[in-house]
């Protein structure tokens, strides 16, 4: 049996609305929080995620918005910029992408035992729920 190892997960969602408690999730972010610099660190991007922004936003920029999905993947596996990234988003990032609280879990700690994990996170999300209670459904349930 593999060694199990103690790891913080968290969903990103679009929100487009601040006013309006309303979001889906688009990507889900794996992390060792005993280690942030060099630890494990997964982001996952929902492969519908442009659908899932065009349910709730038809008129978003989806462009703009892949690009800044790909800015915060690289700086999360760039082991520099991946505290201050973690910080940003947490702290003060544009209310259009929201990071939700983290949660903790014990896997596997393979590489692609954590992007199966992160995928995973996104395929059990509810689309369709309007704001946070869509991404509580997110839940580690044991190892995968």
């Amino acid at each position: 049996m593999a060694k199990l190892k103690a790891v913080e997960y968290c969903l990103l969602r679009y929100a487009p609305n601040v006013t309006v408690d309303e979001g889906v999730p688009i990507a889900a972010i794996v992390i060792d929080p005993s280690n942030l610099e060099k630890g494990i660190c997964a982001m996952s991007i929902a492969t519908d995620w442009k659908t899932r922004v065009r349910l709730i936003d038809p008129d978003s920029d989806l462009r703009m918005l892949g690009a800044l999905l790909t800015e915060i993947r690289n700086r999360l596996l760039s082991k520099r910029g991946r505290c201050e990234m973690l910080h940003q988003l947490e702290d003060s990032f544009s209310n259009v992408v929201q990071i939700s609280q983290r949660r903790k879990c014990t896997i596997a700690p393979s590489p692609e035992t954590i992007e199966d994990f992160a995928r995973g996170l996104l395929e059990r999300t509810n689309v369709t729920s309007p704001g946070l209670p869509g991404m509580r459904d997110a839940t580690c349930h044991g190892t995968l």
